[in-house]
């Protein structure tokens, strides 16, 4: 949760920032309070002390942190690239499984395109996010599906369970 957590704040400096250097400021601050973390230094915020206490432990280094800041700051400077899938890959590690495997299945969530390699049982709940976001990409033009529809749920449970 610590680990989608900051992603989601990276994602809400970009959402709410309407001048691009208060942006890069902001986003830059968390890069360095994350490279800090390997040096023992944990701020007083919420979130660096539950990636402290969760995430670096499970050998997730502050500056494997650090570098998802890059790919919102793209957004903030306008040249926003295709996802190199860093999140699902140190999401993959933490679930003690392959990083490339997960990099690759990040590629395709933030593509929302299928994925046709086998995921073994460790890495299906990424492959559950990617196959929903497979599923939204495929509505384009059409109003989302409830989180909860009964669709979404199958589709969830069909790629943790079974892998497909």
């Amino acid at each position: 949760m610590a680990l989608w957590g900051l992603d989601l704040e990276l994602a809400a400096i970009v959402a709410g920032t309407s001048e691009a250097m208060i942006g890069a400021i902001r986003l830059a601050w968390w890069r360095e309070a994350l490279e800090g973390l390997d040096a023992g230094t944990v701020p007083a915020q919420p979130l660096l002390q539950l990636l402290a206490a969760h995430v670096l432990p499970r050998g997730v280094t502050g500056a494997d942190l650090a570098g998802l800041e890059d790919r919102w700051l793209g957004f903030i400077e306008g040249h926003a690239g295709s996802d190199d899938g860093r999140l699902f890959g140190l999401a993959a590690r933490l679930l003690g499984g392959d990083a490339a495997l997960g990099r690759r299945l990040g590629q395709a969530w933030a593509a929302g395109t299928d994925f046709a390699e086998p995921v073994p049982g460790v890495l299906r709940p990424l492959l559950g996010l990617q196959r929903l976001a497979a599923r939204d990409a495929a509505r384009a033009g059409r109003p989302l599906e409830p989180r909860g529809s009964a669709g979404r749920q199958l589709r969830l449970l069909m790629a943790i369970a079974l892998g497909r």
